[in-house]
């Protein structure tokens, strides 16, 4: 006991100081880039796979899954009517980092990346490189957005909000609420981008050229 308070006492008031305000490290960001929910470029794999998700309207993709192994994620895409292929994805914030990694590349089908720097990536694999790309996937964006209706659940959770309940009571009344047959609710539409996407693939076009033609096909119809 007498060991601890001698201990205590030659410690300076610095160190009591960085024990209760703790050490503090600051964050480094990105350019701005300031697209969707995003305002600064990635700056490490977790943004890449972040804005790979932003723009899942965008890439037309049926994510399988996601993993912290080899390859990241597992997805598929439609080439044709009823027909989908397999897309074995690895995310980088380089491509060439896939590369210092020693992956096997016979193992992917695609890499996504911020920047592709991979001089010698297999032509086979499919680099989508989202800093070059991201400004044609913020037209494709607003081309294909939908207004945003609210559903049958939000207009229900929003009226009993305001009758002061909790989220726990509003699920309850949810659920026991009267659900007699209704309407078969139609199956959603594919938009205008995703049929040129789905009617491109099968002619082997990567994202970049079909991004490329649809951009090139909106400005032709706006002359």
């Amino acid at each position: 006991m007498i060991r601890a308070r001698r201990c205590q006492a030659v410690r300076s008031p610095a160190y009591h100081k960085e024990k209760l305000m703790g050490s503090h490290t600051h964050r480094h960001f990105g350019d701005k880039i300031s697209f969707k929910s995003l305002s600064c470029a990635p700056i490490n794999e977790l943004g890449v796979v972040y804005l790979f998700g932003v723009l899942n309207d965008v890439l037309d993709f049926k994510i399988e899954s996601i993993q912290a192994g080899f390859p990241d994620c597992i997805a598929r895409r439609s080439i044709g009517r009823r027909r989908w292929e397999e897309l074995r994805i690895e995310f980088e914030l380089d491509s060439l980092t896939f590369a210092k990694h020693g992956h096997d590349p016979d193992q992917v089908d695609m890499i996504v990346c911020w920047k592709h720097n991979w001089q010698g990536c297999p032509k086979r694999i499919e680099v989508i490189e989202l800093s070059s790309q991201i400004r044609d996937m913020e037209r494709i964006s607003r081309d294909i957005k939908e207004p945003r209706r609210l559903s049958e659940y939000n207009l229900f959770c929003r009226e009993r909000r305001r009758q002061g309940l909790a989220f726990a009571e509003i699920g309850k009344l949810w659920r026991g609420r009267d659900t007699s047959p209704r309407k078969t609710k139609k199956q959603h539409a594919l938009t205008g981008w995703q049929e040129f996407c789905r009617k491109k693939r099968p002619e082997g076009l990567t994202f970049q050229e079909i991004a490329r033609l649809w951009r090139r096909t909106k400005l032709d119809s706006q002359e």
